[in-house]
């Protein structure tokens, strides 16, 4: 990406593998409002051009010598930090951060306004859980970083700003983990309300087509009707907030006294919000911070492992979430996701190396992943992981 709505298919220098990073080869990457949001200008980055994607699954191709006991080639690999970008590469360079390893962190300042970790929270996905939902581990562990340093009571009313992929997982995980009583969701597409109300949502408004009926409920429940709201919108254009209460509004109506309403999306594009509402009501703002001074990488790790076992578990079915899928080599079907991203009932879709894609197609994505070619395939001491010119056998461990 050279710049904003810029995408281009072109070749980068293959990574070198450090004595504490691996070498990833690229199975799936799923489109993240994130990354829309530097295609559209929301978000700058430090510069460019960049790398986009970070929603991502990589089998191990090349260990450094300081993390031979840690992970081997072979095994698949998804991330938590460490960067927003490189992702839609062939192959990418991680310095990875198991749980239980808090000793080896270490952070830098980004210009962003907060520290960042130099390692990225790392887990290992077994064979059981396909490629293209694994990707999925990602978002789920933003939303669970979230919910659990902000949780809602067992029982509580709970209010779900926008049905987009992580709205969906947090609708899920409030339902179905921390025992809301109920969950109502609030958005503009009626087939993502539709996909919200089957999976855990108890009541939906459209924020377009029943904004009058969204008005008078919240006046007829004179502002104690829930207890907690996650927001999870990236981004409001100005356009849509000029006149009447916006969606932030109506929900902080939604809120009682004392609520709690909980930031999610990012954006760097200035937002708009009642400070009336927040002082009236006394209303507790509050989010989980990028800060790893305040949420060290090493317990993202932790929130990971669970994020597996969620899915792994089916208590978050990560299925509705994947609604396309694409070959990340194909350039001109990339483009159309970034371009198209948002519209109509679809959710994420997942960019698939050309033969992941193919074994999706044929079914056989739950078992099989990519090969490793011979000239990638090395251990931690650097020598070829199996005979020159044979083909290495897969690492099934879970």
């Amino acid at each position: 990406m050279n710049a904003p709505g810029e995408l281009a298919h072109t070749a980068v220098p293959d990574p070198v593998c450090g004595p504490d990073e691996i070498v990833l080869r690229t199975e799936a990457v799923s489109i993240c409002s994130t990354d829309v949001s530097y295609f559209r200008g929301h978000i700058t980055p430090e510069a460019w051009p960049i790398v986009p994607g970070h929603e991502y699954v990589g089998r191990v191709v090349d260990v450094g010598r300081r993390l031979a006991g840690d992970v081997r080639t072979g095994e698949r690999i998804a991330y938590w930090g460490q960067t927003d970008f490189d992702g839609m590469a062939e192959y990418r360079l991680l310095r990875p951060l198991f749980a239980g390893r808090p000793d080896i962190e270490t952070a830098w300042y980004t210009e962003r306004n907060f520290y960042d970790a130099a390692q990225a929270a790392v887990v290992a996905v077994p064979a059981d859980v396909p490629t293209d939902l694994a990707s999925v581990v990602e978002p789920l562990t933003s939303v669970l970083r979230s919910v659990l340093l902000n949780p809602c009571r067992p029982g509580d009313v709970c209010v779900v700003l926008g049905c987009g992929p992580s709205a969906l997982l947090a609708v899920q995980v409030l339902n179905a983990y921390l025992g809301a009583g109920s969950v109502t969701v609030l958005d503009r597409s009626d087939p993502r309300l539709a996909t919200a109300l089957a999976h855990g949502a108890s009541s939906a408004f459209n924020t377009d087509s029943q904004a009058a009926e969204l008005e008078a409920f919240v006046r007829e429940h004179h502002d104690q009707y829930a207890d907690y709201v996650f927001d999870a919108l990236p981004h409001i254009d100005s356009a849509e907030t000029t006149t009447g209460k916006d969606i932030r509004e109506l929900a902080m109506g939604l809120l009682r006294p004392g609520g709690t309403y909980v930031i999610f999306g990012a954006t760097s594009v200035p937002q708009r919000i009642s400070t009336w509402l927040i002082l009236a009501k006394g209303l507790q703002l509050r989010s989980t911070p990028f800060d790893v001074r305040l949420f060290p990488m090493s317990r993202s790790a932790h929130v990971m492992n669970v994020a597996l076992r969620m899915l792994r578990t089916g208590l978050v079915d990560a299925r509705p979430l994947i609604t396309d899928r694409v070959a990340l080599s194909d350039a001109g079907d990339v483009q159309r996701v970034f371009l198209d991203y948002g519209a109509g009932p679809s959710m994420k879709t997942s960019m698939l190396a050309p033969e992941v894609l193919r074994q999706c197609r044929e079914g056989r994505l739950e078992t099989i992943g990519l090969p490793i070619s011979p000239d990638r395939a090395t251990a931690g001491n650097g020598r070829p992981n199996g005979a020159a010119g044979s083909r290495t056998p897969l690492d099934r461990r879970s």
